[in-house]
Parts: C-alpha cells; sequence; structure tokens
C-alpha cells in the first residue's frame, strides 16, 4: 500500500490539489485495515491469512494485537505528517467546486488567511451567471480581477505549492547516472541535465533544412 501510495504521488505536472486524494485515500485505508485486524478479518492480508489456513489456525486477538498497533502508529505518522495538508484541503475542495451545497464561509475564509475574502466568497457564491459556466479547475479564469482579486490571488497560490520532491529528486538521479560526472564543467553538466529532464522535442527536420545548403 505504501509502495502504491509512493507511485501516486511521483510524475511531473502534479499540483498540491492532485496529491491530497491519494494521502487522505491512503488514511482511510489504514483506519479500515485497523478495523478489519480488530474483527481478525484478513482480506486485505492475503500472506497472513494463507499461512493460517495452511496451518489450520486463525487469527486471534493476541497474533493481530502486534499488527494493529503498527497500522495505528503509522496512522499517527501520517497525520503528523501531513497536518499542513489537512490545514488547507477544505481550501482546495472549495477551489475545485465552490458553489457546492453545504459551504462554511467564515472557515475558508480564516483558512485562506487573506484580508477582506469573505465578501468576495459570498459574492461569487451567489453569482448565477459565473455559477453556470463552472466546467472545471480554468474556472478561476473567467473571475475579474477588479472583482475578486483575494480569490483569484488564493487560487494562484494553491496552484504554486510544491506538492513534493519528485522533480529535485529525479534530476539528481539523472545526474548520478551522467558518466564521466569527474570530467564535466559546470555548463556541460547543465546541459546534459536539461536534454534529461526536458520534455522539449525539437524539429530536426525544420533544423536540418537551415544548415544545408
Amino acid at each position: 500500500m505504501l509502495n502504491k501510495l509512493n507511485l501516486d504521488l511521483q510524475g511531473k505536472d502534479k499540483t498540491i490539489v492532485d496529491m491530497m486524494s491519494p494521502v487522505t485515500a491512503f488514511k482511510q485505508k489504514l483506519k479500515l485495515v485497523s478495523s478489519q485486524l480488530h474483527q481478525q478479518q484478513l482480506r486485505n492480508f492475503r500472506n497472513m491469512m494463507s499461512e493460517q489456513e495452511n496451518q489450520g489456525k486463525y487469527c486471534d486477538q493476541s497474533d493481530s494485537a502486534r499488527y494493529i498497533e503498527q497500522v495505528q502508529n503509522l496512522a499517527s505518522y501520517f497525520d503528523q505528517r501531513f497536518q499542513d495538508i489537512a490545514t488547507i484541503e477544505p481550501v482546495a475542495t472549495y477551489m475545485c467546486f465552490p458553489f457546492g451545497k453545504i459551504t462554511n464561509v467564515e472557515d475558508i475564509a480564516s483558512r485562506m488567511d487573506i484580508y477582506e475574502v469573505e465578501n468576495e466568497l459570498l459574492k461569487l457564491k451567489n453569482n448565477i451567471q459565473i455559477k453556470s459556466r463552472v466546467t472545471g479547475g480554468s474556472f478561476w479564469k473567467l473571475l475579474s480581477e477588479e472583482k475578486y482579486p483575494n480569490i483569484k490571488k488564493c487560487a494562484i497560490y494553491l496552484t504554486a505549492f510544491f506538492g513534493s520532491t519528485y522533480l529535485c529528486e529525479s534530476t539528481f538521479s539523472h545526474m548520478k547516472h551522467i558518466k564521466y560526472r569527474s570530467t564535466l564543467s559546470d555548463e556541460h553538466l547543465d546541459a546534459c541535465l536539461r536534454q534529461a529532464v526536458t520534455a522539449y522535442s525539437p524539429n530536426y527536420t525544420k533544423l536540418a533544412d537551415y544548415m544545408q545548403c
């Protein structure tokens, strides 16, 4: 489960909003697993269930106690490690769909920590014209800078958050695999890294046409 979560959090062009859902889902899985272990249910522990069936016994409370403790410790660690995400999650939920049936304007405004944003939230919540044009994340581009300056600023902040260190770590991995590291200059290393991590694909045919007689 941890390996799958790690893979879900990797990749380019992922904002912190894209990473909240896998983390929250994983925390819910830990609660489910803990509850199942309390009830001696091993559906999520195939190897343990197979071993006990082969030995002709079933999981009792003493066997599952240490696993329950490990799962609960992991859940506590996730609550502590991702407490910042828990703080901004209501704001991210609002930003993804600001016209939900239940929206606590005061709570959202306090979490945004932007001065005088309550009036903008109420104005937007009751704007019928904009509500009819909601189609996704690009919705925030429809808002006027003059009427909704603080909400647009919050949307930009949320998009600019670094969700993980994946890009830094992948670049470092590319650097480790570049040959002749001891003889590389800074200029050559920079060029090699740019070529390794960029998604840009040159038009080689057009470039060749410029260089031919």
